[in-house]
């Protein structure tokens, strides 16, 4: 991890540091660090002490969760996020790790300078209160898609969503994504989606080689990808077995 200063304009155009007058922002903006990571190096893991927030410049985050000797992957955050705003309100430690996908840029605010400025702003917290509701949201149906859609059908939405990050906007229909990968993603151990993708394969869905998924039959994929644990959630129908 490298560290140094650089200009920090773009973090000022988003909540909650829109809320502050230019004086707050000149006491809190050079306290603010720029740091790069390399591919697969750690920002911070489960335990550590909540120092900062991170706002992403650019690259990409997993954030993975240790569960039964497994680790999960329940979520991603891009350029333009905020990471680590649980730590506003619970002063806690970390209980995710956060890893950099790609070669990834974060200007690291320190927390406890960014408390002491968001207690002057009621209005500015309700917005950070609100982003985080947003990401908590997300998590909880990532969960619930765990607990509530088999395998195949975590699956094929991994996989369709990976091939819209490798090209968003138009038809991509390869991803290189290796299993461990695979198996953070869907919350499964190697050997349950090894198995779940030659059931893909066998139905005419993908093709599977060394590193690669091949989409073969999209709109079919998406058939199936499309099935929501909500429903189940509420009573109104049963998961697969």
């Amino acid at each position: 991890m490298n560290q140094t200063t650089a200009p920090l304009a773009a973090i000022t155009q988003i909540p909650p540091f829109t809320e502050f007058s230019e004086a707050e922002l000149a006491e809190l903006l050079p306290r603010v660090q720029r740091r790069t990571y390399r591919a697969d190096e750690t920002i911070f893991r489960e335990g550590d002490p909540p120092a900062f927030i991170y706002y992403v410049v650019s690259g990409e985050i997993n954030l993975t969760l240790t569960s039964e000797e497994r680790r999960i992957s329940v979520g991603k955050f891009s350029a333009g996020r905020l990471l680590g705003i649980q730590t506003i309100f619970d002063d806690g430690p970390h209980f995710l790790s956060a890893t950099a996908l790609t070669p990834t840029t974060v200007l690291a605010v320190p927390r406890a300078d960014l408390v002491a400025v968001l207690r002057r702003h009621p209005d500015a917290v309700l917005k950070m209160a609100a982003i985080f509701a947003t990401q908590i949201r997300a998590a909880a149906l990532l969960v619930a898609e765990m607990q509530f859609l088999d395998l195949p059908v975590r699956l094929a939405k991994r996989i369709l969503e990976l091939a819209e990050a490798a090209g968003p906007g138009r038809s991509v229909t390869a991803v290189k994504v290796t299993q461990k990968e695979l198996s953070e993603l869907a919350g499964a151990t190697r050997g349950g989606v090894n198995r779940a993708l030659k059931r893909l394969e066998h139905l005419g869905l993908v093709k599977i080689s060394r590193g690669t998924i091949t989409v073969v039959a999209p709109d079919r994929l998406r058939r199936l990808a499309q099935q929501e644990p909500l429903p189940m959630i509420l009573g109104l129908s049963h998961p697969p077995q």
